[in-house]
């Protein structure tokens, strides 16, 4: 959901050989807009607090695509690690931490470079596990 409530994501995740989508839907009509292409089997989201750009976790593709909301337009894809499932933007905008298996990838999102990856055990952490304390 964008931070104005305006617009609902749907991310679909297309199939094992295309890639996935991510589809706006206005809130106040409920029509969907023109489908945005990502990665492979993207899988969560999440969206700057101005609202302005989105980043969407591929899990097929181990990365992380940036889209700018008010036209679609995709960056380039940031690569993380093995099978990303989550994703959350610190509350000052800095930063986005990426949920991967056996790790988690901080991206400095003002020059959408990964950081090194912080290793840690067991399958990956889910996004209740990765908010904010």
């Amino acid at each position: 959901m964008s931070p104005n409530g305006k617009t609902a994501y749907a991310v679909s995740p297309g199939g094992f050989r295309g890639p996935g989508t991510v589809t706006p839907i206005n809130t106040s009509s409920n029509a969907a807009g023109r489908p945005i292409t990502v990665g492979m089997r993207p899988f969560a989201m999440a969206i700057t607090t101005n609202g302005r750009t989105a980043y969407v976790v591929n899990a097929l593709s181990r990365t992380v695509t940036p889209f700018q909301t008010a036209t679609g337009k995709t960056g380039k894809a940031i690569k993380v690690g093995l099978d990303p499932e989550g994703i959350l933007i610190t509350p000052d905008g800095r930063t986005a931490y990426v949920a991967n298996l056996n790790s988690v990838t901080p991206i400095r999102l003002a020059t959408r470079t990964p950081g090194r990856k912080i290793e840690i055990e067991g399958f990956p952490p889910t996004i209740l596990e990765l908010v904010f304390s």
